[in-house]
């Protein structure tokens, strides 16, 4: 009867810690890719890489015949036939086409392209929005300049990019990652709950670049309250 007591006892016991795992796994923000996005992206980078193989490399090899100079400049096609055929794995895998998950956001850790790191070890999170120009370079400068202060449209295709403070390649000097994801301005927003303080909104439209001026304290969230006005432990309770 005692030991049936003791084992009872234990089970009632491990209870809280199996009811924090599930809390940890519902308080985690998921975001995927954009899969048409990323096909039509996979397509271009495809393409180009053809072009490059097949135009520079032909350039490049009848052009090392002659010899001389052509040499020269035959091996330096050839140098862009090689970037061309390394263009093409690199885009399939920045642009991946499964529903799978690329980031998952909790209030401690983050797993980014496959790999977990602690929030802590998030220096910068960047979030760009590249825009289609909206008419002449001064119609867009005053475009961007208007929506500099403004919150970022939500349910958006953008690059969520991290500087990171520890090396995340087998080299030890790798310290960026680079994402592109749907939702991209929700996962901003989930890392600033988690407790990364330090963020960059960037808008790019064609050769103009600005830097957002909105503070992510100001969001407001369904409780009608602003983020700056909710502390570090509520934030992260939001994560979903």
């Amino acid at each position: 009867m005692a030991k049936n007591t003791k084992k009872e006892v234990k089970e009632i016991a491990e209870i809280p810690a199996e009811e924090q795992v599930q809390e940890e796994i519902k308080n985690t923000v998921k975001l995927y890719p954009d899969i048409e996005f990323n096909k039509r992206e996979r397509r271009k980078t495809v393409l180009l890489g053809a072009i490059l193989i097949f135009m520079l490399g032909g350039m490049g090899v009848v052009t090392i015949i002659y010899g001389g100079v052509s040499l020269i400049m035959g091996l330096i096609m050839l140098m862009f036939v090689i970037f061309g055929v390394a263009m093409i794995p690199s885009a399939f895998k920045q642009y991946p086409v499964k529903k799978e998950p690329i980031i998952e956001v909790g209030a401690k850790e983050a797993v980014i392209n496959g790999k977990t790191f602690k929030i802590s070890d998030i220096s910068e999170v960047r979030l760009t929005l590249t825009l289609a120009p909206v008419g002449t370079k001064e119609e867009n400068e005053k475009f961007l300049n208007e929506i500099m202060n403004m919150e970022p449209e939500k349910n958006i295709t953008a690059n969520l990019d991290f500087t990171m403070r520890v090396p995340v390649d087998n080299k030890g000097k790798e310290k960026n990652i680079y994402t592109t994801v749907a939702n991209a301005y929700e996962g901003l927003l989930a890392f600033y709950k988690a407790g990364c303080k330090h963020y960059k909104i960037i808008y790019s439209m064609k050769k103009l670049t600005r830097v957002s001026t909105y503070d992510l304290g100001e969001t407001m969230t369904d409780s009608g309250k602003k983020l700056s006005q909710i502390s570090k432990k509520d934030r992260a309770k939001q994560l979903y």
